[in-house]
Order: C-alpha cells, then sequence, then structure tokens
C-alpha cells in the first residue's frame, strides 16, 4: 500500500480539490483508493454519525465503504474541544494510527489530507509532522503562490522539517503574469535543493467561485427577488461603501461579482446593477425600496437581506469559497482540466512509488 500525504502551509492551497481529483484520477487507473482525514475540524453529523465535512464529501464523491469513524478518527467538536481543556482527552495518536491501519488493509493508494497547515493538530498531539512520521507516510507540498520569496521560504522550511519525507511539491494559482517566471526560475530554483516540483497550477477564478444559493445559505439571508437566478456563480465579491462616482468606477472593474453593502444605499445598489453584478447583499437587516426591487427584477440580480453585519458577511463568504461541497462537480471537472495539462501525473506517481 502506498499513500501521499497532502498538505500545505497556509489555507487556500487547494488541498481539497487536488485530493478530489488524485482520488478519481486513481480510481480511473484502476487501483483501490482510500481517503483519510486524520483531523477533521468542520463537524457534521450523517445519519446519526459525527463526521467532519470533507470526510462526508470524499466518501461519497469517491464511492467509498469505509465507515465515517475510520475516514476521519478525530473530529474536533464543541465537547471535544471543551473535554481537551479539561485535559479529559488522550491516546489520540493511537487511535488515528489504528483507524488507519484498518482503513488501508484493501487499498493499493492512500489518499491523507493535512489541516490548514502542519501546525494544526497540535491540540491533541497530532500535528503534520508528528503524522507524518506515526503514519509512515511522505508529503505532497500543496501552496498557492504569493511571492517568490515567500514561497521559496516556506518549501525550504517544510523541508527542514520533513527533510526525505518531503517527496514533491506542486505549485498552485500562479498569476497569469507570473506563469513564465515561475517555471523558468522559481521551479529550477526548488529543484537545485533536490525537491521534485511536479508542476504548477495557473490561477483561475471559477474554482473560487461560489454560487448565489449558496451565498444565501452561508450568510443566512432571505432572497427577496429572482430567486430564478440563483446558480449564477460570482468570483468576486466587494464592499459598497464608498461615494457613487468612486463605485461606478469600482464596479466596472469587477465582473460576476457580488456586491454587499447597507440598504440605506440605494444608490449603490442600483449603480451595481448596471455594471456585471451576480447579486446584492444588504447587511443589518433592513429591505431595500421598491425602486431597487424593480430594477432587480429587470436585470435579474438576486437581492439577498441579511441581519450580518459586513465584516460577519465577508467573514462566512471566505469560509465558504474554500470548503468544497457536493455542488462543486464543475469545479473538480475544470481543476482535472488544468491538473492534466500544468502537472506531472507519472513523475508524481514514480515519486511516490507507484509506478
Amino acid at each position: 500500500m502506498k499513500s501521499i500525504f497532502i498538505n500545505s502551509v497556509g489555507v487556500k492551497s487547494g488541498k481539497s480539490l487536488l485530493a478530489w481529483a488524485l482520488g478519481l484520477i486513481f480510481e480511473k487507473g484502476g487501483l483501490k483508493v482510500g481517503y483519510f482525514k486524520p483531523v477533521g475540524v468542520q463537524p457534521e453529523v450523517v445519519d446519526g454519525v459525527l463526521t467532519d465535512h470533507d470526510a462526508h464529501l470524499m466518501k461519497n464523491v469517491l464511492k467509498l465503504k469505509d465507515p465515517y469513524h475510520q475516514i476521519c478518527p478525530v473530529v474536533l467538536n464543541h465537547d471535544m474541544v471543551f473535554a481537551i481543556f479539561r485535559r479529559k482527552v488522550g491516546g489520540i495518536l493511537n487511535e488515528i494510527e489504528e483507524s488507519y491501519r484498518k482503513l488501508s488493509v484493501d487499498k493499493e493508494i492512500v489518499i491523507i489530507k493535512g489541516g490548514n497547515s502542519f501546525f494544526d493538530g497540535s491540540i491533541v498531539g497530532a500535528n503534520g509532522v508528528t503524522l507524518t512520521k506515526a503514519l509512515n507516510t511522505k508529503v505532497l507540498l500543496v501552496d498557492r503562490f504569493i511571492s517568490d520569496v515567500t514561497f521559496v521560504d516556506n518549501v525550504r522550511f517544510i523541508k527542514e522539517l520533513l527533510g526525505e519525507r518531503l517527496q514533491g511539491v506542486i505549485i498552485t494559482q500562479v498569476m497569469p503574469e507570473k506563469i513564465d517566471y515561475v517555471g523558468n526560475v522559481v521551479i529550477p530554483f526548488i529543484e537545485g535543493d533536490g525537491i521534485p516540483v511536479y508542476g504548477s497550477i495557473p490561477e483561475d477564478k471559477f474554482l473560487g467561485a461560489i454560487s448565489i444559493r449558496k451565498a444565501s445559505e452561508v450568510v443566512a439571508g432571505e432572497v427577496i427577488c429572482c430567486k430564478d437566478r440563483l446558480e449564477e456563480l460570482a468570483t468576486n465579491y466587494v464592499i459598497g461603501a464608498m461615494d457613487l462616482e468612486l463605485a461606478i468606477n469600482y464596479f466596472r472593474r469587477i465582473n460576476n461579482k457580488i456586491v454587499i453593502t447597507g440598504a440605506d444605499r440605494s444608490d449603490l445598489q442600483i449603480a451595481a446593477m448596471e455594471t456585471s453584478t451576480k447579486g446584492i447583499i444588504l447587511t443589518g437587516g433592513r429591505y431595500p425600496n421598491s425602486v431597487v426591487i424593480g430594477k432587480a427584477e429587470e436585470k435579474g440580480v438576486p437581492i439577498i437581506v441579511v441581519n450580518l453585519d459586513t465584516y460577519s458577511t465577508i467573514e462566512r463568504l471566505d469560509k465558504a469559497v474554500v470548503t468544497l461541497d457536493f455542488e462543486d462537480e464543475k469545479k473538480i471537472g475544470r481543476y482535472l482540466e488544468l491538473f492534466k495539462e500544468n502537472v506531472d501525473i507519472n513523475r508524481l506517481k514514480e515519486g511516490f512509488g507507484m509506478e
């Protein structure tokens, strides 16, 4: 049995998309695939069983038969965290190792997904570094490209932590203007340190898109018009809090957006609808006037009223964008296209002993 431990330095790196994609690729190649999430941080109850959101998603999309408690043995819900702080919890690492052993029995490849960073899981003695050793696995580091120095710093730091257990790297979300630079300068430099780079995946706005329906659900909003347009996808969201002239110029520069503003700013709401706007979220629980509703119905722009403030609304949308869901099959289709075009899957398989 072989394994790949997908981990990153920070959030929004694309670990879930990568795990889903690799699972589908290996499955299509005739391999018996397993998925393992040692420590879950997004509690969900499925058929009366406490599990993690990623575990629920992957069990279904990869059609896994393993029980939830084996796929994700530790779930940090409120009760678990409270027990940890009272020092009532122990033996977590042993529990993880045992679940992993049972899950691996009939598998040819197990995809292990880490937390938001290598530090996650330390509260139960199961961070990324500890798990790499305990599960005797090697790491596929996946991280988004922010800048050349930052990326190289991150890779070299992880190499110091893991040594030979860092098997290789995939760079994600490379800005269009940086693609050639990354390929010609950054990747050769990293490989000069003896660290294989299997590919770099360009930034794609669609992968960070959110449907208006999902946006309305995560902010617990009331959709007051254009309910037939909730499947539209937004790739940006902006705050409308400036004067009208600045707002018009701002809105024109950003396509496929959700505008978040107050109900009292009818001028901004109407201005937004004259540009590429997929939805408007009104914070503070107040409703727009009839002129705004009429304009929205004319333009086909859903208006969502929420009781949250602007900061809380943005926070929830941010979390929703980085959380894959069952409705994201179109995203995985696009990601697979990008992956196959930009990642050397044969070299990756060879590196992890699968060839």
